[in-house]
């Protein structure tokens, strides 16, 4: 009864008090998945040509950038094809000129910063109204998987930094209370305590569990490998990390239910879900623009590019045509479910996790989950590039690999590099987590 509750009761309750707007941007949202998808389109169009005359106006960054590609007047600007020849934004162009994308009629906006794939702290900002947006856009996605508004949910999630006090503690318990939601750190998590895990997990009992892939597959091996009981909740969310065909499987297999995938970034928040029918990724294009771009610039479909996105709504601080070093793959074919919004046929990393050779070959880093995948002995590896001419790979194993089964580790890279790469297998104890506490499969520094 909850979640019906929460939602015509408690939420709207709430929110008159605080003057939030979350639920009416929910409805909003949920409405126009009853449009078409050329509706989507005019409404994504007539939203960026506010936020285009918005940032033309009030920032000083954009209007000096589109002037060296000839827009110098918001009307220069009539098509989305005017619109994809606007210069691209870059995480090295927002820390130059911080203050000049920052909107001169927006005050108080809300800060944020993200330690990033490279460890590199990126700092940026949004108004109110967007951060609300954002939340909409999440509860919408999370409500078509079955994890939405006041639903019972166990988030196996990253724990804040630092020790909160008391009172701190006792405010986040009711935060989360308040939302039917339990929080158990993901960062604390490890051999020794995984049954605590699994003891939450039955004690709680929820309708969703939502998790960064990596921990929740460590946990779904760990009560396979155990033949432990777990509780099936009725959908599993994943996100914050690629998720891998045989991770999915394996994280199935433990929980006895469908896993979905999620995808988004700190910069724009949830950027596209699966659908319960297909388990195809669709794009949230009523609040972004999302693009994919070759390595010319180009746009591109049907393959993999860089992703450029753009919020909406961010006016306090507008990120138009944003690089923000993922890629993936769109596409123009239909679901074939009654979603209308677009489809992610793949993420497909990030540019960082390409490997690269001294000839100029890419290998995509999701070559190396599918190799180390077949070696049941690596529990946890990573491939790091350094210099254009070798490739380290630390894994962590339960037991010695053979020379034989170390000789096939660097034949099946070999056929993708050609012999160009000098090859380090080294066995380790451990593998650091970003500073956001994820897992990198690859890192490329080159």
């Amino acid at each position: 009864m909850y979640p019906a509750l929460f939602k015509k009761l408690i939420l709207p309750l709430y929110e008159k008090i605080k003057g939030k707007k979350l639920l009416t941007y929910v409805n909003q949202y949920q409405s126009h998945l009853a449009l078409t998808k050329l509706q989507l389109e005019q409404h994504q169009w007539n939203e960026l040509q506010k936020l285009l005359k918005h940032a033309f106006d009030n920032t000083t960054f954009y209007p000096e950038i589109w002037a060296k590609v000839g827009v110098n007047s918001i009307d220069d600007i009539q098509s989305m094809s005017d619109f994809e020849k606007l210069p691209l934004v870059t995480k090295d162009d927002i820390a130059k000129h911080y203050e000049d994308l920052l909107a001169k009629n927006y005050s108080n906006n809300i800060k944020k910063a993200t330690g990033g794939s490279t460890g590199q702290p990126f700092r940026f900002e949004l108004n109110t109204d967007s951060n609300t947006r954002r939340e909409a856009i999440m509860w919408r996605g999370y409500g078509w998987l079955g994890a939405g508004l006041g639903e019972k949910t166990l988030y196996l999630w990253g724990a804040d930094i630092g020790q909160p006090t008391k009172l701190k503690a006792l405010k986040n318990n009711l935060y989360h209370a308040f939302y039917n939601r339990k929080m158990m750190n993901s960062f604390a998590m490890n051999a020794n305590n995984m049954h605590e895990y699994v003891e939450n997990i039955n004690s709680y009992r929820p309708k969703a569990l939502v998790s960064y892939v990596n921990p929740l597959y460590e946990l779904a091996k760990y009560i396979i490998d155990n033949k432990l009981s777990v509780f099936s909740p009725k959908t599993i969310l994943t996100g914050a990390e690629p998720l891998h065909e045989f991770q999915r499987e394996v994280i199935e297999e433990a929980f006895n239910c469908n896993v979905y995938n999620t995808f988004g970034c700190r910069e724009f928040m949830l950027m596209s879900a699966e659908c319960k029918e297909h388990k195809n990724l669709h794009i949230n294009i009523d609040h972004l623009v999302v693009e994919t771009i070759s390595d010319d610039g180009s746009a591109i479909t049907g393959e993999s590019g860089d992703l450029v996105v753009t919020d909406l709504y961010n006016y306090g601080m507008p990120l138009i045509r944003y690089l923000n070093g993922d890629r993936a793959t769109l596409v123009n074919s239909p679901c074939g479910c009654t979603n209308p919004l677009p489809i992610m046929k793949s993420i497909d990393g990030r540019k960082l996790d390409i490997i690269k050779t001294p000839s100029g070959k890419k290998i995509p880093g999701e070559l190396f989950p599918h190799l180390f995948k077949e070696f049941e002995d690596i529990t946890r590896f990573q491939v790091k590039q350094s210099n254009i001419n070798e490739l380290s790979i630390a894994m962590i194993v339960n037991k010695a690999l053979s020379e034989s089964e170390q000789q096939k580790i660097k034949d099946e890279i070999n056929k993708y590099a050609d012999n160009e790469l000098t090859l380090h297998l080294n066995f380790v104890d451990d593998i650091p987590l970003t500073m956001s506490g994820k897992h990198r499969v690859t890192i490329c520094e080159v």
